[in-house]
C-alpha cells in the first residue's frame, strides 16, 4: 500500500459504485411505496450508501480515540493504534483505519446516485425522490466533512467517476477543499438546494431496520442538513451561521426534532447509612447510562447501525474490542442473534488517560435539598463527575488486576458508582451515535459564545436553554417609575438604575440617598435626564435560573432572533421548570447545578478557574499560584473582578480578565463538557483542532493551547501548568502531525 498514488484510489471506485444492498442484508429497504422500477433501483442505492456509512463511522470513534488527549496507551496496544496514538505519521492503507479510499467510494456512490436519479417521480401528485435527493446530499456533505476532519485538505470531486482517465485528469485538476472553503463549496454544489428541500418535505421514510437483536427507525440512520452544515460553519469560524442552523435545527418540526429533556439524563448519588446516620455519600452513573444501554430517542439523534452476526449485515465489534472487550456473536435461530461481551486485558488498546480521570475527579457533584422551608446544599468528596462511571468504570480483568475500561459501546446493565472496583453485565451498543442531543446543544453554545454571548453560553451548561431560566426583558415608562440612584464618594451621581417602583409601592418609611421622579419631582437632588430602556426581573425557575445574565448581554442579543426566541417565544415555554429542578448539560453528571442550588458551579467562579488556568499555562504557574490567582479573580460566588480592578498575589498584581478572556475562558468550560459527555464518541482530537482555530482566528495562539492540552493527557488537571510531555507538546505545534497524509505519487 505504501508509495501509491492518489490516482490508485480513484481508479477503483468506478467498479463499485451505485452500490446496491444484497437482499439478505439488514440494510434491505422496504419499497412497497416505490411503484416505479427505478425509484427502487434508487432507494437500494441509498442503503448501499447506509452501508458506506457503517464502515466510516466505526473508523472515526477509534481514529480520534487513538489520538485524543483523553485516552492513552496499554501493555497489549498494536503497533498500528500505537504509531497512530503517538503520532508517528503513518501513510494512508499502512492499516485498515487509514484508508482515504473507503470515504471516496461512499463520495462517488453519492454522485452517481445524484447525476442517474430522476427527481421529478411523484406518486398521487407528491414528489417520490426528493427527500431521497436531499438525503443523499447531505451524507456527501458529512463525507466531505470526515475527510477534512482527519486529512486536512483533500480534493473535491462532485462527478462520478467511471475511468481511469477520468480519475487521473481529477488527480491533477480538482480542487482542493479545507476547514476554510468547504462549506462555501458544498452549498453551491447543491447543499443549499438540499436544505430547502428538507424544509419543504422532510426526511425519509424508509420503515425499520432490524439487525438481528434490535430494531430501529431507518429515521435515525439519515442526518438533518443542519446538523451537517452547524459543523461546517464552525470548522470555518462562522459562528452567526452556525448558531442560526442550529436553532433551526431545534425548532424544525418536519424531521422530529426531541424535546429538551436534560432531567432524564443525569447521574444519582447513593447514601450508606448506620443506625440512622449517614457514614457515606457517593455518586453513580445513574439515568445517565440510559443514553448508551438503551436507544433513546430523546438523545440519539443519528446513528449508523451494526449487524448482530455477519450473515444478517456489517457487524461492528471493531470498538468495544479495542476498548478492552471479547465479543461472541451467537445465532438464536432464524434471523435472530446477539453479540455478547466481556471484558479481557488482552483487547485494552486504548486506555483512559490521566487527564481524563482527574478532569472527572475535580468536578462537584451538588446536592441540594429543601425539606420544610429549609435549603441545604452539600457537595459530595471524592466522586467527581458521575458520568465517568458510566463512561469509564472499573472492572475486574481476568488476570485479577482491576482498572478502567471504556464501555461506551458496551454499556453496563446496571450503574457503576465511584465505589464500585468490579463492574460487570456489559453488552453491546449495536448503534453508533453520529450525532447526540447534548453534543448539538454543546456546539450550539459554542458559536453563541465566539458570538459575544459567554453568559448566554454558560447558561447552556448550568441552566439549560428554556424561557423561565431567562430573566423577563422588558421596556418600562420612565414616568411611571421611582429611581434609586447611589452617589459615588465624590458625591456625584452614578449613573444606573439599581431598582424601580412603581409610584404605587413607595411607601413614606423608605429611605433612599437620592430620588429621582421622571415626572419632575425630586428629592433631595437636582433633577438628572438619563435613559434607562430595559429592565430585567428575576428568572421563574424554581432553582434560580440565569440570575447571573446581564441586562447589557440580553439587549445585545435582541437582534439576533435565534437567541431572543429563547425567552420569546411559546417554544421553549417550560412551565414544569417554575415547580421542579431543571438544568443544564453539566447537571447530567454533577447533580442540582441549576441557578442559586450550586454555589460553587457558578459564572463568576468558573469563568475565574478558566481565566487562572489559561494565565497559569502561558506563565509556567505552579498550580499553587494558579489557585491563588483564580481565587483572587471572583469576589464571593457571584461577582467576577472588572477588568479595571487589580488584587495583589505572589505573582503580583492580577486584574480582572477582559470579555475576550472571559469568552476564551467560557470556551474552555465547554470544551471541558464535550470532554465529560461525549468523550471516546470519535469527536475530541477535532473538536480541539476546531477549538484552537477559534482561538487563533481571535488573535490568541490557538495552536500553542492545543499543543498544551494534547501535551498533558498523562498529566492531572490539578498538576503544574509546565508538567507536559515536550516532545508531544512540539509535535502539536507543526501542522504536519495533526492530519493524516493522502497517499503520494511514486
Amino acid at each position: 500500500m505504501k508509495n501509491r498514488s492518489f490516482i490508485s484510489i480513484l481508479a477503483i471506485l468506478f467498479a463499485a459504485t451505485f452500490m446496491a444492498s444484497s437482499c439478505d442484508d439488514m440494510l434491505t429497504p422496504e419499497l412497497k411505496r416505490y411503484t416505479e422500477d427505478y425509484a427502487q433501483d434508487s432507494v437500494y442505492s441509498a442503503f448501499g450508501i447506509l452501508k458506506g456509512i457503517q464502515k466510516v463511522g466505526e473508523r472515526s470513534v477509534l481514529l480520534d480515540a487513538a489520538r485524543s488527549d483523553l485516552s492513552t496507551v496499554g501493555t497489549y496496544t498494536t503497533d498500528s493504534i500505537k504509531s497512530i496514538a503517538n503520532f508517528e505519521d503513518p501513510e494512508d492503507g499502512s492499516c485498515t483505519l487509514l484508508n482515504a479510499a473507503d470515504y471516496y467510494h461512499i463520495i462517488n456512490s453519492c454522485n452517481f446516485y445524484m447525476a442517474r436519479v430522476d427527481t421529478t417521480l411523484s406518486k398521487n401528485g407528491v414528489p417520490e425522490m426528493l427527500r431521497e435527493y436531499a438525503q443523499i446530499q447531505v451524507i456527501r456533505a458529512w463525507t466531505y466533512t470526515q475527510l477534512v476532519r482527519y486529512y486536512g485538505e483533500v480534493p473535491f470531486i462532485t462527478e462520478p467517476i467511471s475511468s481511469t482517465e477520468q480519475a487521473a485528469s481529477l488527480e491533477q485538476n480538482a480542487p482542493r477543499v479545507n476547514r476554510s472553503n468547504l462549506v462555501d463549496m458544498l452549498l453551491e454544489a447543491g447543499l443549499r438546494r438540499a436544505y430547502e428541500l428538507q424544509l419543504q418535505y422532510g426526511m425519509p421514510k424508509y420503515g425499520d431496520i432490524n439487525n438481528g437483536s434490535v430494531t430501529t427507525s431507518s429515521r435515525y440512520c439519515f442526518i438533518p442538513v443542519q446538523l451537517v452544515l452547524g459543523e461546517l460553519y464552525l470548522m470555518a469560524n462562522q459562528y452567526e451561521k452556525a448558531a442560526e442552523v442550529y436553532y433551526d435545527y431545534f425548532t424544525d418540526t418536519k424531521i422530529g426534532s426531541p424535546a429538551d429533556n436534560n432531567n432524564v439524563f443525569q447521574c444519582g448519588y447513593s447514601e450508606t447509612s448506620s443506625n440512622g446516620v449517614i457514614t457515606s455519600v457517593y455518586a453513580h452513573s445513574g439515568n445517565w447510562l440510559n443514553i448508551f444501554s438503551g436507544f433513546n430517542t430523546n438523545e440519539n439523534l443519528v446513528v449508523t447501525v451494526g449487524a448482530a452476526n455477519s450473515v444478517i449485515g456489517t457487524t461492528m465489534t471493531g470498538i468495544a474490542q479495542t476498548f478492552g472487550f471479547e465479543t461472541t456473536s451467537t445465532t438464536n435461530g432464524g434471523s435472530s442473534a446477539t453479540i455478547t461481551t466481556s471484558p479481557n486485558e488482552r483487547f485494552q488498546q486504548i486506555i483512559p488517560s490521566q487527564s481524563y480521570i482527574s478532569l472527572n475527579e475535580a468536578q462537584k457533584f451538588c446536592i441540594w435539598k429543601s425539606n420544610n422551608g429549609t435549603e441545604t446544599i452539600n457537595y459530595i468528596e471524592g466522586s467527581g463527575d458521575g458520568r465517568l462511571y458510566g463512561t469509564a468504570p472499573s472492572v475486574q480483568f481476568t488476570r485479577g488486576e482491576i482498572s478502567r475500561i471504556i464501555d461506551k459501546f458496551a454499556p453496563l446493565s446496571g450503574r457503576a458508582s465511584a465505589v464500585s472496583t468490579d463492574a460487570y453485565g456489559f453488552s453491546l451498543q449495536y448503534r453508533i451515535p453520529l450525532y447526540r442531543k447534548a453534543q448539538v446543544y454543546l456546539n450550539f453554545a459554542e458559536a453563541i459564545n465566539r458570538l459575544g454571548f459567554p453568559q448566554i453560553a454558560f447558561g447552556v451548561l448550568k441552566d439549560g436553554l428554556n424561557r423561565q431560566n431567562f430573566p423577563s426583558l422588558s421596556r418600562k415608562d420612565i414616568d411611571d417609575n421611582v429611581y434609586y440612584v447611589v452617589p459615588t464618594d465624590s458625591g456625584d451621581v452614578t449613573l444606573g438604575v439599581i431598582k424601580a417602583y412603581p409610584h404605587s409601592e413607595i411607601a413614606d418609611s423608605m429611605v433612599y440617598d437620592t430620588l429621582l421622579y421622571a415626572d419632575g419631582y425630586e428629592a433631595d437632588s437636582t433633577l438628572i435626564q438619563f435613559d434607562v430602556p430595559y429592565f430585567a426581573t428575576q428568572p421563574q425557575a424554581y432553582t434560580g435560573g440565569m440570575y447571573y445574565l446581564t441586562v447589557d448581554e440580553m439587549e445585545r442579543a435582541e437582534k439576533y432572533d435565534f437567541i431572543r426566541k429563547f425567552w420569546t417565544e411559546e417554544t421553549w415555554n417550560n412551565t414544569a421548570a417554575e415547580t421542579s429542578t431543571r438544568a443544564g448539560i453539566h447537571s447530567r453528571g454533577c447533580g442540582n447545578t441549576g441557578g442559586y442550588q450550586d454555589t460553587i458551579f457558578t459564572y463568576a467562579r468558573m469563568v475565574a478557574k478558566k481565566v487562572a488556568e489559561d494565565r497559569a499555562r502561558r506563565n509556567s504557574w505552579t498550580y499553587e499560584q494558579q489557585k491563588e490567582v483564580e481565587d483572587s479573580l471572583h469576589i464571593g460566588n457571584d461577582i467576577l473582578l472588572a477588568e479595571d480592578q487589580a488584587k495583589n498575589t505572589s505573582v503580583g498584581a492580577v486584574f480582572g480578565p477582559s470579555q475576550d478572556e472571559i469568552i476564551n475562558a467560557v470556551e474552555n468550560l465547554i470544551i471541558d463538557e464535550f470532554a465529560l459527555e461525549t468523550a471516546f464518541e470519535g469527536h475530541r482530537f477535532t473538536d480541539l483542532l476546531r477549538f484552537a482555530a477559534h482561538k487563533n482566528d481571535a488573535g490568541l495562539d490557538g495552536t500553542d493551547w492545543f499543543a498544551w492540552k494534547m501535551a498533558r493527557r498523562n498529566s492531572s488537571v490539578t498538576s503544574d501548568a509546565n508538567d507536559y510531555d515536550a516532545s508531544l507538546y512540539e509535535k502539536m505545534k507543526n501542522r504536519q502531525y495533526w492530519f493524516f497524509q493522502l497517499p503520494k505519487k511514486k
